[in-house]
């Protein structure tokens, strides 16, 4: 290994805090040298002439982009992109060579190279390449900067709400908004967090990653939504306002749950499966409200099994309404038709001892739990004159079946 003080570093300039650092590592002096010239105006040009002494100085200082030789004494570019990327999975690397096989390739995508170019190398093609990750990159970070602000700004609400202290029922009202906002948001954070390592290992032909990468930038805007219409519905109600609700089928909202409480941080790995009666069984509600209802109780299943279990959703026309409830609405009308609700897990199950207080307000036995998310699922389920049981066994699972009115 050479000293590590054949690094090459571009002159300091005023504007140089303000430029993203460029790592070149070639053991040709020639192109080595043409590439620190080509971008010395855009970016903060480390040059070095062996791998080690890239890695070297890559744990020591902040790198935004790396250009690799893959044939070098020492160590193949390939090795220097697998050190670089254990070091800091965000750094964009271009790999460059003479001697371009299929193996070197698949090996460079693999550990998560952005682009492979053949010497000798095009100018334009280089800019255009190096151009192509810094805009990823930038967005990567904005995307994690913005999620930061959320994050600071759902625990700031959090902090002003423990803080109150009115009547249980404005209480009960104004924590809810909060409390809803709290699942929109982390699933926003597990969707940019599943975003950021997509593209990490992006590349330019890499088409099906690019169409997973939109569906879920599609899921995020739709959290995003799901937070305004809860913040609307949050407006009309202090308002006096009337809500609007429509005919949706049980199906398509156990689609959407089931495909929202996957994406929660919560889960390392849960089995989840939704399954419908025949013919599917359609209600007439806000969706966005049953979905909150069934995101709650989603997540609390989630946390029940340490996010590692089998959660159940299941709808179908009841065929039969239990005797006793854990709560039911004063309008509730067990004669009329209903469509039944299950939410069923493998978790710790509930204390009986606890069964009679889960639908309490601030009641919880989680260290960081607000004891919310049920309170609210009784409120939204009580808002459509229906009913709950609660079926649960300790060290065997929980079942929570919603009773609602069938549409029409």
């Amino acid at each position: 290994m050479e000293a590590l003080d054949t690094l090459t570093e571009e002159p300091p300039q005023t504007s140089a805090l303000e430029k993203p650092t460029l790592l070149i590592v070639d053991d040709e002096a020639g192109p080595r040298e043409s590439l620190r010239i080509v971008f010395k105006d855009r970016y903060n040009c480390i040059t070095a002439t062996c791998g080690r002494e890239g890695i070297e100085y890559a744990r020591t200082h902040s790198i935004d982009a790396a250009i690799l030789d893959i044939k070098m004494p020492d160590l193949t570019g390939v090795d220097v992109l697998r050190e670089l990327k254990e070091i800091d999975p965000n750094i964009e690397c271009v790999m460059l060579t003479g001697y371009e096989t299929i193996e070197t390739a698949r090996a460079a995508v693999r550990y998560g190279a952005a682009d492979y170019l053949n010497k000798p190398f095009d100018v334009f093609s280089v800019r255009e390449v190096l151009d192509k990750c810094m805009r990823r990159r930038q967005g990567r970070l904005a995307t994690e900067e913005t999620l930061r602000t959320l994050q600071e700004t759902n625990e700031e609400l959090a902090r002003e709400l423990a803080q109150l202290n009115r009547a249980v029922e404005a209480g009960v009202l104004s924590a809810g908004v909060v409390h809803e906002m709290n699942n929109p948001l982390a699933i926003i954070a597990g969707y940019a967090d599943l975003l950021a390592r997509d593209l990490a290992t992006l590349g330019v032909a890499d088409q099906e990653t690019a169409e997973h990468v939109k569906r879920r930038l599609a899921s995020i805007q739709r959290e995003i939504d799901r937070c305004k219409d809860i913040a609307r519905r949050f407006l009309n109600f202090s308002r006096g306002g009337q809500e609007t609700t429509e005919i949706v089928g049980g199906r398509k909202l156990l689609e959407d749950a089931a495909a929202l409480i996957k994406a929660h941080p919560s889960n390392h790995g849960a089995e989840i499966t939704f399954a419908s009666g025949d013919p599917d069984p359609q209600l007439r509600l806000n969706p966005a409200e049953i979905l909150q209802v069934l995101i709650n109780l989603g997540v609390n299943a989630l946390h029940a099994m340490e996010g590692k279990g089998t959660l159940q959703l299941s709808a179908m026309c009841a065929s039969g309404v239990p005797q006793e409830f854990a709560f039911r609405s004063e309008s509730f009308d067990s004669q009329k038709p209903l469509v039944k609700i299950a939410v069923v897990d493998n978790g710790i199950g509930i204390a009986p001892e606890n069964l009679s207080k889960i639908f309490q307000p601030y009641f919880t036995n989680k260290k960081q739990g607000t004891g919310l998310g049920l309170a609210i699922v009784c409120e939204l389920v009580g808002k459509y004159n229906g009913a709950i049981t609660v079926q649960s066994t300790v060290g065997h699972g929980s079942t929570f079946s919603l009773y609602l009115p069938l549409a029409g």
